[in-house]
């Protein structure tokens, strides 16, 4: 299964939350959501997170041209990645 478009899917997600105004999405609501996405990314092991930051960083650059936006909160989503590498 190709889980690019799984990935994509939930940084859209993230980033639309993160930019949603608040007469659109409570905001409080959102850093929930948000805190339950990141809890189950966290889940992620010692070893499969550089993975996951190698497929993030893989899937910016595919994106680059098209979707810059997305591309750039992958970018960002991966530099979350480094630490536990």
């Amino acid at each position: 299964m190709n889980f690019d478009p799984v990935i994509v899917a939930m940084i859209c997600a993230f980033d639309m939350l993160d930019h949603a105004p608040a007469d659109q999405v409570d905001p409080d609501f959102a850093v929930e959501v948000q805190q339950a996405m990141g809890a189950y990314l966290g889940e992620l092991s010692a070893e499969d997170a550089p993975e996951f930051r190698e497929i993030l960083l893989r899937i910016a650059a595919e994106r680059s041209s098209a979707d810059p936006v997305i591309a750039d909160y992958l970018r960002r989503v991966a530099d979350g990645y480094t630490a536990r590498e």
